[in-house]
Parts: C-alpha cells; sequence; structure tokens
C-alpha cells in the first residue's frame, strides 16, 4: 500500500514537473514573437464611412467598409461597399425597378507622407461585384450582371497619432464589364469622394 501512495506521489511531481516545463515553453514562445514584432511597424486598420459616387447621371452614397494589414508604409486588405438608396425607374414600361448594387475586394494602400496632424496615403481598390434591376412589386431580380472596377484614391487623415481618425478621399472610379438594360459602365464611372472614421492600431 505504501508504494502505491509512493508511486502515486512520484507520478504527481512528475505531472508538476512536466506542467512548468510546457509552461515555460510557451511563455519563451511568447516573447520570441513579441520580440519579432517589436519596433515592426505591423498593425491593421478599418474604414467605415460612405462614398458619393456617381450613378446614372447624379451621385448616390454607397456604405463602405475597409478592414487593412499594415507593414511600414504598406498595407493590403480587404473593401466592400454597397448602394444605400436603390434607384427606381422604368425598365418595361409600367413597372418599376430599383438599382441594387454591392461589390467587394481588395486595396492596396501607401502612406507617402506624415506630419503630426496629418497622414496621405495613395490607394487602389480592385473590385468585383454585381448589379442588379429588382422588380419593386415583387422584389425579385429582374436582370443582373457582373461588373468590376477599380478605384485609385487619395486619402487624408486628421490626428493620425489617435487611434480614432478623421478620413477624407477623393478618387476616379471605373466600372466595366456591365450588361444591364438601360445602363452601361460609363454611368457608374467618375470621380468621387469619401467620409468617414478609421481605426488605426498599429504597433508604432
Amino acid at each position: 500500500m505504501h508504494k502505491c501512495y509512493l508511486g502515486l506521489l512520484l507520478c504527481f511531481f512528475q505531472y508538476v514537473i512536466v506542467a512548468q516545463q510546457a509552461e515555460s515553453l510557451t511563455q519563451n514562445k511568447t516573447n520570441n514573437f513579441s520580440h519579432f514584432l517589436k519596433n515592426k511597424n505591423i498593425g491593421c486598420t478599418g474604414f467605415t464611412g460612405f462614398d458619393v459616387t456617381p450613378t446614372m447621371e447624379s451621385f448616390q452614397k454607397q456604405i463602405r467598409l475597409d478592414i487593412s494589414l499594415t507593414h511600414e508604409r504598406l498595407s493590403l486588405g480587404m473593401t466592400y461597399s454597397s448602394l444605400l438608396e436603390g434607384l427606381k425607374q422604368y425598365v418595361i414600361f409600367p413597372s418599376t425597378y430599383r438599382l441594387n448594387a454591392q461589390h467587394g475586394g481588395i486595396i492596396l494602400g501607401l502612406l507617402i507622407f506624415q506630419s503630426n496632424w496629418s497622414n496621405g496615403y495613395v490607394n487602389t481598390a480592385y473590385q468585383w461585384g454585381q448589379m442588379v434591376w429588382e422588380d419593386t412589386a415583387s422584389k425579385e431580380y429582374a436582370f443582373s450582371s457582373k461588373s468590376i472596377g477599380i478605384k485609385p484614391e487619395f486619402e487624408i487623415t486628421i490626428y493620425p497619432k489617435l487611434w480614432l481618425q478623421l478620413s477624407a478621399k477623393i478618387g476616379y472610379q471605373q466600372i466595366r464589364k456591365l450588361e444591364l438594360p438601360q445602363v452601361n459602365p460609363a454611368d457608374f464611372s467618375g470621380f468621387f469622394y469619401s467620409l468617414g472614421l478609421k481605426i488605426n492600431l498599429s504597433n508604432e
């Protein structure tokens, strides 16, 4: 019986030693990773706001969401935009249809200047998505078409030392490969501007 208790006690101490060694190894890996990130200027940014873009001989708001990883002056991430208020139009008289549009893609960025009060960036988004004419009576998609687009832009942020910043953008949007009744790619191509808030979490 005493040998059994002694064996259990030895197993317990062995378990404690192994657990301590595993915890020490995990802590060392964490410290090594933190040391690797130190002074690397790695972080992430997020943007929420709206674009005012050309839409069939007028300008309409699109909600916009961006999220990117940053390293030094470069950034790479994803972008999403959606038309806030669908435009209504007669496509096949007498029925009226509502235009809906959604696009997503990747966005590349480059920090071109820094100061105490503002930062400047040059970004380019490559997007693909879909535009549809929705029957306002039945709520069904009557016509749809895939489309692709490119959006180069200049962005300036205010108060860059804070994690929450004001952001303003101006750029040019070009839509291609759109095949919908009553519209063409030129109806959605042209200069646009954007306003919103930017969250900047970087290891500076």
